[in-house]
């Protein structure tokens, strides 16, 4: 991991401290790699942390974790794609997440057997869990669930 500017010139978490969010191990996966970085692109900032956790058979699943000056723009896109799909059956693989912590949208490619959640967490973090190579959004929604969202949320 390696930073881009200095955490004190940049408005977002640096991402040393987006990374301990990150899940340590997944069962049955090895860690592939970690990265993160935080920058700042004219007027806006980004600060993001990835794990990639990958297993034979061709699965692998990615967690990152994002804070942006652009935060609120993309929040209200999170918000607005889980609002749609709020009407779904909660068995529904695309069924939203509306979680204490939490709000997002699920979505799953079956041809590409892509599944992604995209999280809005505290009303500023976002945090991405995909997967490939698994039948639906059971994973990307365990693991998901198992991050501490609370403790994300909490983060100044």
């Amino acid at each position: 991991m390696t930073p881009s500017v200095p955490a004190e010139s940049a408005p977002c978490v640096y991402f040393k401290q987006l990374a301990p969010f990150l899940p340590s191990q997944l069962e049955g996966f090895t860690v592939t790699h970690t990265q993160g970085s935080t920058g700042k692109y004219g007027e806006v900032s980004v600060s993001e942390a990835e794990r990639l956790f990958t297993r034979g058979e061709g699965r692998e699943v990615k967690v990152r974790i994002v804070d942006t000056t652009m935060g609120g723009k993309i929040g209200q896109a999170i918000r607005d794609a889980a609002q749609r799909a709020k009407g779904r059956d909660p068995s529904d693989p695309a069924a939203p997440i509306l979680w204490e912590d939490a709000v997002g949208f699920v979505r799953y490619d079956e041809e590409e057997s892509l599944a992604e959640a995209n999280l809005l967490v505290g009303e500023r973090f976002v945090v991405a869990v995909t997967s490939r190579g698994f039948p639906g959004t059971v994973e990307v929604r365990r693991v998901a669930r198992g991050i501490d969202l609370a403790g994300l949320a909490r983060l100044q």
